[in-house]
């Protein structure tokens, strides 16, 4: 059994979209994130692994980041793989 963390943003906040705290101390293989369009609507679908997640969140820098386990959604891209696209309408 594969058990994932899932996060969202909605894609219509202000740049410098954060995403929900990664509670690192919990059991999880990999975290999902889903973007969302106005109505909430799943865009797009990325999933990043444990490890990889833990590196981003543990790195120095942002005390948000450190502390509480958050990411922007411009660090999480990079290293989160694709896993869905919605079709273009």
């Amino acid at each position: 059994m594969r058990r994932l963390q899932i996060k969202d943003d909605p894609s219509f906040r202000t740049r410098g979209q954060r995403i929900g705290s990664i509670d690192i101390q919990k059991d999880f293989d990999a975290v999902l994130l889903v973007l969302l369009d106005h109505q909430f609507d799943a865009v797009e679908i990325y999933e990043a692994e444990r490890d990889v997640v833990i590196t981003a969140v543990m790195a120095l820098g942002s005390r948000a980041r450190n502390e509480r386990g958050s990411l922007s959604v411009s660090k999480f891209k990079p290293f989160g793989r694709s896993r869905w696209k919605r079709a273009e309408r």
